[in-house]
């Protein structure tokens, strides 16, 4: 399921960065082209205004037609892209829309362009157009005049082959490196949408555990309360005191199954943030000898030594009631795991902060599980032996533990022990 909408999400990601690159990349060339050409466009126009007027100064007057040796001094030279000289050559007509003035190598062009001189006669206006001339790209202004002197028409071209060259290698480096880009964009998307996912996966998974697990929970006391009900029915002539066995078994499992309900209730609240906390100040010495007072006889039914090493005055700030459970789970937590040795509880004071500790000697918890440890219905014992308990407790504990703030951790070792530890 996940796989696949890693995938799509992929893909659609990759979509998205196809037209945003296009689109940035065409964006890019077409602007720069833009700008580069209006440049152009302009010079071109301050060129053939200048050689208009040097051609109507008294200096050269119409001599300009007949001696090219002056004629070839006034041709522009146009500094264009950087530091690169561009030449540009340009054509002259007369209010007769005769040519006054070409090169002659250039006889092929003018006839080229000679349509684009007569628009511009007709209409009044000036032309700014890039056309392809005998293989070659040039740029061409036309610029109309109606003075004193009478029409006439200036055309300033250019010689673009080796710029269009530039620009076309510049449109390709830029899809190049635009689209590779992509692609090592699409490949850290993956991966990201990968890492991003990874909590909704893990959710989901822990979702299915839960829902698998609190089944099985409710399931198995249910299935004893049928089977010890099915055996008080069955037997029709016996009497409540004879059935008393099966009755009080039925009645263990309703307790269980009270207690299961329980705490999936206070995790359901926790998920939906309706547990709100009723802050006050308290002793938590007082709460630590009591709860360790109500455990010291399923302590002793188990033979476990419980030792209690507290301060008598260790003044809390926090929700009462709920920090009163976690004391309760962690202690119950610890001599329902020990078969023999002790249970060690402590609470004293560590750099202005509340320490408050449970240590017992009983089976430990591998590596490997630490990490799951306070999951919900997680037992790191996957064979899933009742021990009394809903596998809830340690998730209660820790919800209590990160709605105040506190920091509760765990240590342990295999058939040694193990230690959480509560600061506050």
């Amino acid at each position: 399921m996940f796989k696949k909408l890693h995938f799509k999400l992929t893909v659609y990601m990759g979509l998205i960065l196809v037209i945003f690159m296009f689109f940035i990349i065409t964006g890019i060339y077409n602007f720069t082209r833009f700008i580069s050409e209006d440049s152009a466009k302009k010079l071109m126009q301050a060129e053939a205004v200048r050689i208009h007027t040097v051609n109507d100064s008294s200096y050269l007057g119409k001599s300009l037609y007949y001696n090219k040796s002056i004629t070839n001094n006034v041709i522009p030279r146009i500094y264009f892209m950087g530091s690169d000289r561009i030449e540009a050559k340009y054509i002259s007509y007369d209010e007769n829309r005769k040519r006054t003035f070409v090169d002659d190598d250039d006889i092929n062009i003018a006839l080229s362009i000679e349509k684009i001189a007569e628009n511009s006669f007709e209409t009044k206006k000036d032309f700014y157009l890039c056309k392809i001339i005998n293989g070659k790209s040039f740029r061409i202004y036309t610029k109309y005049f109606n003075d004193i002197n009478g029409q006439h028409v200036i055309q300033v071209y250019q010689d673009i082959t080796n710029e269009e060259i530039i620009w076309s290698f510049l449109r390709t480096v830029l899809f190049v490196f635009g689209f590779t880009g992509m692609f090592i964009l699409i490949g850290v998307s993956y991966i990201l949408i990968g890492k991003a996912l990874k909590p909704v996966t893990d959710t989901w998974i822990r979702q299915k555990e839960f829902v698998a697990d609190a089944s099985h929970e409710l399931r198995t006391p249910l299935t004893v309360i049928q089977t010890n009900l099915d055996v008080v029915l069955s037997d029709d002539e016996g009497t409540v005191e004879e059935n008393e066995m099966w009755l009080d078994n039925a009645y263990s499992e309703t307790r269980v199954m009270a207690k299961l309900i329980d705490h999936l209730l206070i995790l359901a609240k926790a998920d939906a943030n309706e547990e709100k906390l009723d802050i006050s100040e308290f002793n938590m010495s007082e709460i630590v000898e009591n709860v360790c007072g109500n455990m010291e006889m399923l302590a002793n039914k188990k033979n476990i030594d419980l030792e209690l090493i507290a301060l008598d005055s260790v003044i809390v700030k926090g929700d009462y009631d709920k920090i009163r459970r976690l004391v309760v789970i962690l202690i119950d937590n610890a001599i329902k795991y020990t078969e023999k040795g002790k249970v060690t509880v402590c609470l004293y004071t560590e750099k202005n902060k509340k320490i408050f500790t449970v240590q017992d000697t009983g089976i430990g918890i591998s590596e490997k599980d630490l990490s799951r440890i306070f999951d919900r219905f997680y037992r790191a014992d996957k064979a899933r032996h009742r021990k009394g308990g809903t596998g809830l407790g340690l998730s209660i504990a820790k919800w209590i533990a990160d709605i105040h703030r506190f920091s509760l951790t765990v240590e342990s070792t295999v058939n040694v022990g193990s230690k959480f530890t509560l600061r506050m």
